[in-house]
């Protein structure tokens, strides 16, 4: 059974949590934006670059 309490003492805890998660959400979305912009850049550096110098050495 779930545990209601009304206790004031409680509500800057609550506060700081809300704002913690808003805080990690909006930080995950930044990561996750600027990972999807990048990674056409990472994928021509990484991937093909490898294709390229293995071509160089054969």
């Amino acid at each position: 059974m779930t545990i209601i309490s009304d206790d004031p003492t409680w509500w800057p805890i609550i506060s700081f949590c809300h704002l913690y998660n808003y805080f990690l959400a909006a930080c995950s979305t930044v990561v996750v934006y600027d990972w999807a912009l990048t990674f056409g850049q990472e994928f021509e550096l990484i991937l093909v670059g490898k294709v390229l110098y293995q071509n160089q050495i054969e």
